[in-house]
């Protein structure tokens, strides 16, 4: 019985897992939960159908999928921190996060906005 129980805990797990398509450029997209996808290898367009209440039905061309959970970075493969994420990191380029934060206290010591040799960490 704890063999059977087991096995559908293993088995659950797997099936909540979540699907990830990775893009020639880095970036990636997570499906939710009951989103599907379709994949062509073509430039030929896809269309989506509409159905309307009197029963007319449109056939619309469908855009391409824009949205990306994660675009690479410069600063991606870098220790956070050192001197050279400090310099590589645009300040503000995706809003206030903690890498924002964190460069802002680790990196901008003088609190001027930029990350030069008027700062406490630089190197160069």
């Amino acid at each position: 019985m704890k063999y059977l129980a087991a096995f559908l805990f293993l088995f659950s797990s797997l099936s909540f897992s979540q699907t990830v398509i990775n893009f020639d450029d880095g970036s990636t997209y997570t499906l939710e939960d009951g989103q599907q996808i379709y994949i062509s290898t073509s430039n030929s367009a896809m269309f989506k159908r509409q159905l309307m209440k009197n029963k007319d039905t449109f056939f619309r061309v469908q855009k391409p999928w824009e949205k990306r959970d994660h675009v690479p970075h410069p600063t991606d493969d870098m220790v956070r921190g050192s001197h050279e994420w400090c310099a590589a990191y645009e300040p503000w380029s995706e809003g206030l996060t903690f890498d924002m934060q964190f460069w802002q206290r680790h990196c901008d010591s003088n609190k001027d906005g930029v990350f030069d040799e008027n700062d406490d960490r630089w190197d160069g």
